[in-house]
């Protein structure tokens, strides 16, 4: 079965992307588009963390799936990583650790909190960024009641409907989540 046979009826179809190069960012990490279709959320962040890559300064960065702190992050990974691409759901290093905290629990920002992750979000689709942080959520991330409420969500994804932001996802690489693949940023 193709992976577009896949989809409901009358919706969108987006290409599916081949895993991107590394590209490096002026903040001395780099990031890579890692194809994977249908993978797990939990799978990606254990690949993730066996990809290096060995930066223009000769020092070897350990991977992570990405954690996007600021604006000025989510800008350059849209234009360097994803330029005029659309894509299905993206994994990013973002989880929902406890209902309505939204945490970034890979690379450095795993350490924060005693280990909890960096709270970057409180809440749902009334919710506020936590002490300055970012966070671009796309107006249906947040849905209460049926297979994607609030409540069953673990994971934030990149996901593309006319415009790429963050969304949620149950992580379980069901065929109807539509995972095309994750996000690996390599630490500076």
């Amino acid at each position: 079965m193709l992976f577009s046979e896949l989809r409901d009826p009358g919706q969108e179809e987006f290409p599916a992307l081949d895993s991107s190069p590394v590209v490096e960012a002026p903040n001395g990490h780099a990031y890579q588009y890692v194809a994977a279709r249908n993978i797990r959320w939990d799978a990606a962040r254990a690949q993730a963390a066996t990809r290096t890559y060995k930066g223009r300064d000769g020092k070897v960065r350990h991977g992570y799936l990405a954690a996007i702190d600021d604006q000025t992050e989510f800008d350059f990974i849209m234009q360097k990583v994803f330029p005029n691409e659309d894509t299905d759901v993206t994994y990013i290093g973002g989880r929902q650790t406890a209902p309505g905290e939204w945490r970034w629990v890979t690379g450095p920002d795993a350490a924060a909190d005693g280990g909890k992750g960096l709270l970057f979000w409180q809440g749902y689709e009334r919710g506020h960024v936590a002490d300055g942080r970012f966070a671009l959520w796309m107006f249906s991330a947040f849905q209460h009641g049926g297979k994607r409420d609030v409540a069953k969500v673990c994971c934030v994804t990149l996901f593309s409907y006319r415009r790429r932001m963050f969304s949620t996802s149950l992580g379980n690489g069901d065929s109807d989540e539509r995972v095309a693949g994750y996000l690996v940023e390599f630490g500076g």
